[in-house]
């Protein structure tokens, strides 16, 4: 295939895209062969899509697509509903499951005009922060082939940092958005549980099963410019009442950086981040006192986030567990490893048996746990803080400690510990690039809200996306 739209950069926003096709600068067809041509060139060697839709997004491509993308190309993680496609979330035995409608998601993305080129790596079951297991090959980072771009939308991340796609939808449970956002270099939305939460045709659940409880679970976007991800945030987070989902929100939004007040953290209890993290932390603090941002250091207190571990654990286990037989949950219950700082296994064998009143336990202790978040943001705007210990890690498929700093963490202690505290709460977190490691890679910061704070968090992230805050390329995937 040739495309004539040389002129056209594959970095380029997918709002700008948008534009030009409206304007007739360039052909939604010729946008899809560009893309389709560097997923051709550039895919092997990061195997971030793994589900290709090639015929069917240049058909799509070559229809009228009215609606606000106007045949954008775009990407969805695996685990969505692509119909005529596999959804195998890398777990071999649903390697035969084939969709026979399209998820919620990939509906709201056709209806908007989109064109779906294929389908993003992620990990066994979305169960990881590396993105790898044995029916597709292992996802690799563009900054760096060797290390990791994150899990479980870690294929998303991947693809949207070197200009695969335009943007990318992924789900979030332990930081499944944030951490590969994080990794490289990419701007990227958890939202509020129960906002964007309609997912029907995503798996977990399992194909057919009947098991519906799901919790701390979200859906959001992946992009390189805060445009898109507001774009793309509003495709997605439409009004569904038939599910009580997508409430309506009022925002608040301040005209200036002077207004705001954050509070922020690096080390989490006993959780100690990289010192190249707080250098970026550091700097990106000082350049918004610069601009009369009012910060204050306000770390969780050690018993809080202990709770929060617990409740994370308990929840995690029941969701989990409700779709699989005893057996396998007794082998599931090894799955988190000893002597790491965030301790949940416990509470994650508890969760596994499916205990109903250790559940009803969890959910009250949740709703505490919640009403003490929000009082916190009584005080402040934003909180921010690190997403991981450290940059990307080397691909660790036993999950070995990770070496930093001339040190090593335990495995889960790399990141989990800094996201699953706003999984438990539900408060929306977005992450934005913020700097680089001596190394090149890109290292990002989280910013937490109130719930249904979207429309603030993604205002601010504007303002500091004009501060510079924008996402690096990775070298080699320039042309």
């Amino acid at each position: 295939m040739t495309c004539n739209a040389t002129a056209v950069s594959p970095f380029a926003s997918a709002s700008d895209h948008a534009l030009s096709i409206r304007e007739g600068a360039v052909s939604s067809l010729e946008l899809t062969q560009l893309y389709l041509e560097r997923i051709h060139r550039y895919n092997p060697s990061l195997n971030a899509i793994v589900v290709s839709n090639d015929a069917d997004a240049l058909r799509a491509a070559r229809e009228r697509n009215p609606g606000i993308l106007h045949g954008v190309p775009v990407t969805v993680k695996e685990a969505f509903n692509l119909s005529g496609h596999r959804t195998t979330v890398n777990f071999p035995q649903f390697k035969n499951n084939i969709a026979t409608r399209d998820s919620y998601v990939v509906k709201c993305l056709k209806d908007s005009g989109a064109v779906l080129l294929g389908k993003t790596n992620v990990p066994i079951m979305l169960s990881d922060y590396q993105s790898f297991g044995s029916v597709y090959p292992t996802a690799n980072n563009p900054f760096d082939t060797a290390r990791t771009p994150g899990g479980s939308t870690g294929g998303g991340a991947a693809a949207v940092a070197a200009g695969l796609t335009t943007l990318e939808i992924g789900s979030d449970l332990a930081g499944s958005i944030r951490v590969p956002a994080h990794f490289c270099g990419v701007f990227g939305l958890k939202p509020t549980d129960n906002a964007a939460m309609h997912g029907e045709g995503h798996v977990p659940p399992p194909p057919n099963g009947r098991a519906g409880f799901v919790a701390m679970a979200c859906i959001g976007p992946l992009a390189r410019t805060m445009a898109d991800i507001e774009l793309a945030w509003n495709i997605i987070n439409k009004p569904v009442w038939d599910y009580l989902g997508h409430l309506p929100q009022k925002p608040r939004l301040k005209t200036s950086l002077s207004e705001y007040k954050i509070a922020w953290f690096d080390d989490v209890g006993t959780a100690a981040c990289g010192d190249e993290t707080k250098r970026v932390l550091a700097s990106f603090l000082r350049t918004l006192q610069a601009r009369g941002v009012t910060h204050e250091h306000r770390p969780f207190d050690s018993d809080w986030l202990n709770e929060a571990y617990t409740v994370w654990g308990h929840l995690f286990g029941a969701i989990v567990g409700q779709h699989v037989p005893w057996f396998v949950r007794q082998v599931m219950k090894r799955q988190f490893a000893a002597g790491s700082a965030i301790d949940v296994r416990k509470a994650w064998k508890a969760g596994l048996n499916l205990h109903f009143p250790t559940f009803s336990r969890a959910l009250a202790r949740r709703t505490a746990l919640i009403h003490d978040q929000q009082r916190r943001f009584s005080e402040y705007d934003f909180i921010v803080s690190p997403v991981a210990a450290g940059p990307a890690f080397l691909h660790n498929h036993k999950h070995r400690p990770i070496e930093l700093d001339g040190r090593t963490l335990p495995y889960i202690d790399y990141a989990m510990p800094y996201n699953i505290a706003y999984n438990v709460c539900g408060n929306p977190s977005l992450v934005i690039p913020a700097g680089r490691a001596a190394n090149g890679l890109p290292i990002g910061l989280q910013i937490a809200a109130p719930h249904y704070a979207e429309p603030e968090l993604i205002h601010f992230g504007k303002l500091l996306e004009q501060l510079g805050f924008v996402c690096p390329r990775p070298v080699g995937y320039e042309r």
